[in-house]
């Protein structure tokens, strides 16, 4: 069964001046094979005289990592598994890049009504260091 939430992902790059990045949307969530996704849209930054594309969305929550897999205008597919390297390719119509993610921590804490999950994660694009991130995501009922 299917229930909708409210899903809000606040992202902060360690090393920039910039401040948090925080996207806020609704969408569902629904639970199969001991696995919980969330589906959900987002829109993407538009370049200069073009109009914003929206990405669909999906978190996959499993007992030992977390998937966030876009599709779209821009796509990718990038798994956080704590202690270990992932690698995965992020498409936009640029060009493609190659991503890959050093997770130190990953922590799912249940909620009154939902979850939250913290992310730290070292970011390499294209073999080259970019940030250290920390992701702050949580999912609740509506």
């Amino acid at each position: 069964m299917k229930t909708d939430v409210k899903i809000s992902i606040r992202g902060m790059q360690n090393g920039t001046l910039g401040e948090a990045i925080e996207i806020v949307s609704v969408g569902e969530m629904y639970e199969k094979d001991g696995q919980i996704y969330v589906s959900y849209e987002e829109g993407t930054d538009a370049a200069p005289g073009m109009d914003c594309e929206t990405v669909k969305s999906l978190l996959k929550v499993c007992p030992e990592q977390v998937e966030i897999i876009k599709k779209g205008a821009a796509e990718t597919h990038m798994v956080f598994v704590e202690d270990k390297d992932t690698i995965s390719y992020y498409s936009t119509p640029f060009g493609e890049m190659e991503v890959a993610i050093h997770t130190d921590q990953l922590e799912r804490i249940s909620t009154e009504k939902g979850f939250q999950i913290l992310l730290k994660y070292a970011l390499e694009i294209n073999a080259a260091h970019m940030s250290d991130c920390n992701v702050d995501i949580r999912v609740e009922t509506r």
